[in-house]
């Protein structure tokens, strides 16, 4: 091929875009991208804190939880400082072992119960991800960093903001997630993660 046809094939490249000498990747600052990765992730563990609080009271517990896809298991270690309660169910339906009584209820229901505060569980795995909930009514007021990381949305009447974000095996993730609920009533959580784990199977 002489030099002017080269010079030519390489302008048409350049001009169409369809000689790309390595695949596209993900920008830096992608919402779209992070939202493709994290979505992925099903199979984790979390450590931190949980705290909460309703108008007539507040209060914070210790938290492991962990999520094998639909299913998860909180552990919360000194709920209104006293004793234990163990969590376990999907999106339907949770069991509750608290005060050497067992309950069986719908995952928000028992949360309540336990907290005062009617926490949307089966959407609280996607928030603690920095995503918004697929099963919930479609997020608002979309904010996002520089990064591509979600700072804020709306969702099923909860105002969220996500900071902290850190490094883990999967890439960064929340540190931080924050709730408010204005309604009759007003409610909020803090989940503050310490520690993130992943179980590749």
């Amino acid at each position: 091929m002489s030099q002017t046809l080269r010079l030519s094939a390489l302008f048409l490249c350049t001009v169409l875009g369809a000689c790309s000498l390595q695949p596209p990747t993900e920008s830096v600052g992608s919402w779209q991208g992070y939202q493709a990765r994290v979505s992925q992730l099903d199979n984790w563990t979390v450590s931190g804190k949980l705290g909460f609080r309703t108008p007539e009271k507040g209060g914070s517990a210790a938290l492991n939880w962990t999520q094998l896809q639909n299913n998860y298991q909180l552990q919360l270690s000194g709920p209104f400082g006293a004793g234990s309660a163990k969590i376990t169910g999907n999106d339907q339906i949770a069991e509750m072992f608290y005060d050497n009584k067992l309950y069986r209820q719908r995952p928000a229901e028992l949360a309540a119960q336990l907290t005062g505060v009617p926490l949307p569980v089966d959407a609280l795995s996607w928030w603690a991800r920095g995503l918004p909930s697929p099963t919930r009514t479609l997020a608002t007021g979309l904010a996002t960093s520089p990064d591509g990381y979600a700072s804020s949305f709306e969702q099923a009447g909860w105002q969220l903001a996500f900071s902290h974000y850190t490094e883990t095996d999967a890439g960064s993730l929340p540190g931080k997630i924050v709730g408010i609920h204005d309604g009759d009533r007003r409610y909020s959580f803090k989940l503050v993660i310490s520690s993130w784990s992943f179980n590749q199977e």
